[in-house]
């Protein structure tokens, strides 16, 4: 009797591996590394595709379109367009510029959103449907299928972060943002020609004997697709990635895709004058430039008094289809015009 059991419950053993939805296990050079369907379930790769579909149909088809090519019903009204998912040129990443973002850098951007631009934050999503975003925006390019995974530039240790006061730091970025880097190609300049010469030969580089016109201005540039951008103005503009030091240690040492503001980690090593002498600049300035950049951010003029607010006390409408119908007053009344108050506080 005992053997009967025995060999009934190896029969079972045996019909219940040859059952559909059983597997046996994976041979040495199985490649296990690609999601794929077991049984009647779905893989999570396809999970969370459909997922990201649905949320992207609920939150980014109105700009991005059906087919992620940046043309949907509101992309007319937005400048620059919105992204455009099938040529996947991300701006904003911390891979080197024109390498894919990872990501990392594509859940920052949905969560934390792109500052002064229509790309809210969408920072009350969960993280499941953050990552079946991720997993759909993927699939609109067949980049991703063609080009290995990036790498985020290295972040290199901040030598100035130990340091309560910053000013050493906020002047070694002022002297790399004019005198190596020469920032102010794109972005404004703000110090004299006369300085940003002194910086120039500091360098190594002999003095310029011109600057551009409108040296103290943004230079507009097409970028890679043609569109015409102005790089930010740091004393009045927004900065989309992000405004701390992290974040702008970011753009600097990775790049900015499409645009002309390139890799900088990959340039910054000038080595001393004559040998064992220290480098005349390193990777660990990259955190002088976020410094300096941070620093003028900070010293924008305040948009309101201390202790005011706006408010506008009428509607203003919205029109899709031609101009706006003419007022029937010359003016708008008195008791209409936005009004600056000053709280009882």
């Amino acid at each position: 009797m005992k053997h009967l059991l025995l060999i009934a419950a190896g029969i079972a053993l045996l019909a219940l591996a040859a059952a559909p939805g059983c597997k046996p296990a994976p041979a040495d050079d199985e490649d296990t590394s690609r999601p794929a369907a077991f049984g009647y379930q779905q893989s999570v790769h396809d999970a969370l595709l459909e997922e990201g579909r649905s949320a992207y149909l609920q939150y980014c088809v109105g700009c991005h379109g059906d087919t992620g090519d940046g043309n949907g019903p509101a992309a007319k009204f937005l400048h620059p367009p919105p992204r455009n998912f099938i040529t996947a040129h991300y701006k904003f990443s911390s891979a080197r510029a024109g390498r894919l973002p990872t990501d990392a850098d594509l859940k920052r951007t949905i969560t934390q959103g792109l500052r002064g631009s229509a790309m809210p934050a969408f920072r009350l999503l969960s993280t499941r449907t953050v990552e079946a975003l991720v997993t759909y925006l993927k699939s609109l390019s067949p980049r991703w299928k063609e080009e290995d995974a990036s790498m985020p530039v290295p972040l290199v240790d901040d030598p100035y972060r130990r340091e309560a006061d910053k000013s050493e730091a906020i002047a070694r970025g002022e002297a790399l943002y004019h005198g190596l880097a020469i920032c102010w190609s794109c972005h404004p300049a703000y110090v004299p020609e006369a300085k940003i010469n002194e910086y120039v030969v500091a360098f190594g580089n002999p003095a310029r004997e011109g600057f551009r016109p409108n040296l103290h201005l943004a230079e507009a540039k097409p970028n890679s697709e043609g569109i015409v951008l102005y790089p930010p103005d740091f004393l009045r503009d927004f900065v989309r990635a992000g405004t701390s030091l992290e974040d702008l240690y970011r753009s600097v040492a990775a790049g900015i895709t499409s645009t002309a503001m390139p890799t900088w980690y990959d340039s910054i090593e000038i080595p001393g004058a004559n040998p064992g002498d220290p480098p005349r600049a390193s990777a660990g300035d990259l955190w002088a430039i976020a410094y300096y950049v941070q620093d003028l951010l900070k010293k924008r003029p305040p948009l309101l008094k201390p202790n005011t607010f706006n408010l506008r006390a009428y509607a203003q409408g919205i029109y899709l289809h031609g101009p706006p119908p003419k007022p029937t007053q010359a003016t708008t009344p008195e008791s209409e015009q936005p009004t600056n108050f000053e709280p009882d506080f």
